[in-house]
């Protein structure tokens, strides 16, 4: 009798092993749905901030992906946009560039609005600083892309003058201080030698102190410091139309203890290239996740991939239509 319950068991065992692995693959679900997202920023609080360039919003989502709250619509009043582009948070504001009403936006945690930065900053000549010219009043400027650095700077990328503007946004209510700003300058343009921008789309600042600019023209990523000095390309020969950037602190096991590394997320026509953003590691390429794969997980077609961010083990992945949160566990890096 005994012999006999082993026997069922084993066989129950088996059966079960057998269905598991007939099981199909297990599929991701979108957890918020957009009708033409732009970009995606998170804090380290799991807030998450969209942009929704159909109609012309910004959406707060709680850690779960449900919306909570808005702000925007199409227009010029001042919690308006008007072909809104990148967003860029520190936890406690949020920035957007709006390309159409050719001005940055300032609004709280809560998306309630704080001011406006209207008009091209000017930089004034302050001796070890990057290539500043003397004045960039009554400039035409388009800003479509920024970001803040971990010291609080804000780094705007302008359209216009294909330059990284860099200041400090505690200046954004008055134009004298804009002007008096002694941290405020601009880079990657003509005369920035080999770091001439082409034609950048997006900027990134990375805890460990570069600055990233993705270069369509240069099928490139730009990397500069801090302070605007060029530092080398990666991606190239890789890379065909670089556009979205992200930073993520990733855990790895290195040497047997678990550290914090940064990784560099770049959107490139129907694939997210995976870079790690220090220098000291040479910027090396981790991988990457095509449209296609992602569509296999999603079960659902996916032409292209907007914007990505990384957040504890999960990385964030926005498409033009919906975002999702994808479990490390289920990141497929292929060559």
């Amino acid at each position: 009798m005994d012999m006999q319950r082993w026997i069922v068991f084993y066989a129950i065992v088996i059966l079960a092993h057998a269905a598991l692995a007939q099981e199909p693959p297990q599929t991701l679900a979108p957890v918020a749905q957009f009708q033409m997202a732009r970009a995606l920023a998170i804090t380290t609080l799991g807030e998450i901030f969209v942009l929704d360039g159909a109609l012309s919003r910004l959406y707060k989502l709680d850690q779960n992906g449900q919306k909570i709250a808005h702000v925007g619509g199409f227009g010029i009043d001042r919690e308006a946009f008007d072909n809104p582009l990148d967003l860029t948070t520190d936890g406690l504001n949020v920035f957007v560039a709006d390309r159409g009403n050719q001005r940055v936006s300032q609004f709280d945690r809560n998306l309630n609005f704080v001011t406006l930065l209207q008009h091209r900053p000017t930089p004034i000549t302050s001796l070890g600083l990057a290539r500043e010219p003397a004045t960039s009043a009554g400039q035409l400027w388009r800003p479509i892309s920024l970001s803040l650095s971990g010291q609080g700077d804000l780094y705007i990328l302008d359209e216009a003058q294909r330059q990284v503007i860099r200041i400090n946004p505690l200046t954004f209510a008055s134009e004298l201080q804009q002007r008096q700003n002694p941290t405020q300058f601009q880079f990657g343009g003509f005369d920035a030698g080999a770091g001439n921008l082409i034609d950048p789309q997006c900027v990134q600042t990375s805890r460990s102190g570069k600055v990233f600019v993705s270069d369509r023209g240069a099928q490139a990523v730009f990397v500069y410091d801090l302070f605007g000095n060029f530092v080398m390309q990666i991606g190239k020969g890789m890379l065909h139309a670089p556009r979205a950037l992200g930073i993520g602190l990733v855990p790895e096991t290195i040497g047997g203890e678990k550290v914090l590394q940064e990784w560099l997320f770049v959107i490139d026509e129907s694939a997210l290239l995976i870079f790690r953003a220090e220098q000291e590691t040479g910027f090396k390429f981790l991988g990457k996740i095509t449209a296609q794969s992602f569509s296999q997980i999603t079960n659902t077609e996916v032409k292209s991939l907007v914007d990505a961010a990384w957040l504890g083990e999960t990385l964030y992945l926005l498409t033009e239509k919906a975002l999702y949160f994808i479990p490390r566990n289920m990141l497929n890096l292929s060559e």
